[in-house]
């Protein structure tokens, strides 16, 4: 766990006024951006830097990761934390020279390493400055990003209905939606990893939309038929959803939506009540759809002032400064 002192709980309590579902995606959106800022340090050739902050409040390993739930604090806590965190020198060492260094031999036993220390400033608030840039331009893509889940939806039944017509086959693929949101390399249609969040907000608001469902069929008045509703959802994401957690590959959601798709409506007597239920998987999708959509509208409610949010933490910083 995490410790926190008292300055990051008081900075701490405007994540704990919020939603849960904001803090979600706020803390995701956060990954995002220190995931986007050690790439850009890393491609600008400086490294040092970039090994610092993902070494920041214990991130090793997360700059290449490809899903959410990776900053281990919440977003308020990581932000400011990085704004009050004194000045770094870390001292690099280099061999310039020596054993299998700068075109000598590697087994000649009368060489001497030779190696060259120098030190690195590290300018943490800087380097939140930085990160509060692009935690705002990714919100503003985002929100038009999440607004594609609606069209989203519709290439998914129109993707079905193509390949019941074809035979399994659909040669229109994402027809009605734009390429450059579909990008995995990065710097391409916006800031880097654009593609690569598109893809892990869409799994991510189908695994939220399916598990709200499952809770809804448990507590639904038809009892008989919630339940056997949630025993199929359940089942099927043992079975085809064990990708929604942890570092995975794209697409997980179509897959996992096109695995329910492709099963067989059917009739299931409840055992006890003797009672019979009809259930059919696409009108489960179509709920499940419906609901990734109100859960994509509310996510982009929740990132609309993100200028806001900053300008808090910067305040409170200030304040402490202050005292």
């Amino acid at each position: 766990a995490v410790g926190r002192d008292a300055s990051f709980l008081r900075m701490g309590a405007a994540a704990a006024r919020e939603d849960p579902a904001a803090r979600e995606i706020k803390n995701f959106l956060t990954q995002r951006a220190a995931q986007t800022l050690i790439f850009i340090l890393e491609t600008g050739r400086d490294e040092i830097t970039a090994d610092w902050l993902e070494d920041f409040k214990n991130h090793t390993g997360f700059k290449r990761y490809h899903g959410y739930g990776a900053l281990k604090l919440d977003w308020d806590d990581y932000v400011s934390g990085l704004l009050r965190e004194p000045p770094a020198t870390v001292v690099v060492q280099m061999k310039r020279r020596g054993n299998g260094v700068g075109g000598w031999s590697k087994n000649n036993p009368y060489l001497q390493d030779h190696v060259y220390e120098y030190e690195e400033d590290i300018e943490p608030r800087k380097l939140a400055a930085r990160l509060m840039i692009l935690r705002e331009e990714i919100a503003k893509e985002w929100q038009d990003d999440l607004a594609l889940i609606t069209r989203e939806n519709d290439e998914v039944w129109r993707s079905f209905f193509e390949k019941a017509r074809e035979k399994g086959v659909d040669a229109l693929i994402n027809m009605q939606l734009p390429s450059d949101v579909f990008a995995h390399d990065v710097n391409h249609g916006g800031t880097l990893y654009r593609g690569g969040s598109y893809d892990l907000l869409k799994r991510l608001s189908t695994l939220r939309a399916s598990e709200k469902m499952m809770r809804s069929f448990k507590t639904s008045s038809k009892s008989v038929e919630g339940g056997v509703k949630a025993e199929w959802l359940e089942r099927m994401m043992t079975v085809y959803g064990a990708e929604f957690e942890g570092d995975a590959g794209y697409a997980v959601d179509r897959k996992f939506l096109e695995s329910l798709l492709s099963s067989s409506p059917k009739l299931i007597t409840k055992e006890g009540s003797g009672e019979t239920v009809m259930l059919s998987p696409v009108g489960i999708v179509e709920e499940l759809l419906q609901e990734r959509a109100n859960i994509a509208a509310m996510w982009s409610s929740y990132i609309t002032d993100i200028v806001g949010d900053h300008t808090e933490i910067q305040r409170a910083l200030l304040t402490d400064t202050a005292v």
